[in-house]
């Protein structure tokens, strides 16, 4: 391990409603959760909980006070398919790759087949009670929390009505979901046409020509303040259109790069505006685009005012779409960016056990892939400031233990506990 060894560790887990036996009793699946990770918790300064309850289409669709009962789709799929294929033909498909053909490489094999895990309802009183019984476990235990919700800008885990059927002015481009197109990416750089619904930054609906970056930081601001929250992570480098690959983006002019820069600096001004922001301020943290900040900036038009309102940045590792060459130079160009922005930002490593969405356990799928994770993570932990990390898998179970105690090992110990003995070696668990 090179670099830093005393930075304050942070614990990133995205957990999904899939951990529930039951969604309006999410108590005993909390607890679960909290005791499941008890061990890497206790490793850690602070415990930050993005809870996925979809797309984030339930952020943008937000109604305000007064529609708890307003239902949405939420991601209790794998391998959801959209409206553009069916679910036999994604199937079909799968079939014949995945098992005839024996084809375990990529997707749609890491994706599996396309099915419902739940049918339970889903609404913002329901959703309001999970936040909860998470607050609560945490204090119960003495954790310090951050809990966040998810919003991303495509369509790929659930129903996503407001970017598809509402709004699909507001949507450039497209996602890979699990081998499948998906229309509706969210372009921050799109204007709105009218509509008379209600929104909790609009109650008297969307006026023409609304900017996209200004309603999303509205409804993502009134959404965090009412629901108590401690900001928002975005993920699948929301707001750069084209995602995981530089051949897909769109021309990066400067009307688009002010877009940009609007939304997230908007955004941070909005949350630390908002009441019940943390005392350390309100936390943004933003999903990269697998590639280092240089492509970023040049191909996809983020800018460095962009990158400053963030709190961190998840450097994403993902196996089934990152480059193994790319996985060092993306860490250390974020490493980068954090020095040159005043050291600051948070630079969060992800790791790969289980994805909630698809069915692939990149341990056993591609273990190659898993073991270089590991070994840059290892060389790189002393200049990260944490680890994020899927909680759950498709079917709503936790990281088995023999996959999760290795890379435990690997953990640096808590700022607090180095502190303590200057002389320890922070890469011994």
């Amino acid at each position: 391990m090179t670099g830093e060894t005393h930075r304050p560790q942070r614990a990133h887990t995205w957990v999904t409603p899939k951990i529930f036996a039951d969604v309006a009793d999410p108590q005993p699946g909390v607890a679960a959760f909290f005791e499941h990770y008890a061990g890497w918790f206790a490793r850690v300064d602070e415990v930050v909980v993005t809870f996925c309850a979809g797309n984030g289409d339930h952020v943008l669709a937000y109604p305000g006070a007064g529609h708890e009962t307003t239902r949405f789709d939420w991601g209790r799929y794998n391998s959801y398919v959209g409206t553009n294929v069916s679910t036999r033909d994604h199937n079909g498909h799968w079939l014949r790759v995945a098992r005839e053909d024996r084809v375990i490489a990529g997707n749609p094999y890491h994706a599996g087949p396309a099915f419902v895990l739940s049918e339970q309802p889903m609404d913002y009183a329901v959703l309001r009670a999970i936040y909860r019984a998470f607050r609560d476990e945490a204090r119960g235990r003495g954790i310090p929390l951050v809990l966040l919700e998810y919003l991303e800008p495509g369509s790929e885990f659930c129903a996503c009505v407001w970017k598809t059927e509402r709004h699909p002015e507001a949507a450039s481009g497209w996602v890979d979901a699990g081998g499948n197109i998906a229309p509706g990416l969210l372009d921050v750089a799109a204007v709105l046409d009218a509509d008379t619904e209600t929104y909790a930054s609009y109650p008297d609906g969307i006026p023409p020509g609304e900017p996209v970056e200004r309603f999303a930081a509205r409804q993502i601001a009134a959404f965090v303040a009412d629901f108590g929250l401690d900001g928002i992570t975005l993920g699948n480098q929301f707001g750069l259109i084209g995602i995981w690959h530089p051949e897909h983006a769109v021309e990066s002019t400067p009307e688009r790069r002010a877009s940009v820069t609007r939304f997230f600096t908007r955004l941070r001004e909005l949350l630390d505006a908002a009441a019940g922001a943390t005392a350390a301020g309100a936390r943004i943290y933003w999903q990269d685009s697998f590639w280092p900040v240089e492509l970023e900036q040049d191909v996809w038009g983020m800018t460095d005012e962009a990158y400053a309102a963030l709190s961190g940045i998840v450097v994403s590792n993902f196996a089934v779409l990152a480059r193994e060459e790319n996985i060092e130079a993306s860490a250390r160009s974020k490493i980068a960016l954090r020095e040159r922005l005043g050291g600051g930002l948070e630079v969060v490593y992800s790791l790969d056990f289980v994805d909630p969405w698809y069915w692939y356990r990149v341990y056993l799928d591609s273990p190659h892939f898993w073991h270089r994770q590991r070994a840059v993570y290892g060389e790189l932990s002393g200049m990260l400031d944490g680890v994020m990390f899927f909680a759950n898998d498709t079917f709503g179970h936790f990281v088995m233990p023999d996959p999760l105690g290795t890379t435990l090992a690997l953990l640096p110990r808590r700022a607090a506990d180095a502190r303590a003995d200057p002389d320890a070696d922070a890469s011994r668990p």
